[in-house]
């Protein structure tokens, strides 16, 4: 399961030094898991993390989005919260 990532002659090389043994151990988990080299789990998770990072969804972009959610679906400010209702509902439970 090869991520194609283009030509050979446009790759650039990473060296990471000093990574902590357990940080290895899961990134070759991970990579087994998958199905691919460490080192083509290891550009799937910066790809990853770095395409999150250019979303430009930021903390507070992400509460408003979440706000907007809630208007849209008629839950005023009173509404309760998850936690709430799940305790609630474990109190009726016994």
């Amino acid at each position: 399961m090869w991520d194609y990532i283009g030509p050979l002659e446009e790759l650039e090389e990473l060296h990471v030094r000093n990574l902590p043994p357990e940080l290895h151990l899961r990134l070759r988990q991970r990579a087994e898991a998958q199905g691919r080299s460490m080192s083509t789990e290891a550009v799937a998770i910066l790809r990853a993390a770095l395409q999150g990072a250019q979303s430009g969804v930021g903390r507070p972009q992400a509460v408003e989005r979440l706000r907007a959610i809630r208007r849209r679906a008629h839950l005023g400010a009173g509404a309760r919260r998850a936690e709430e209702l799940v305790r609630a509902d474990r109190e009726r439970s016994g």
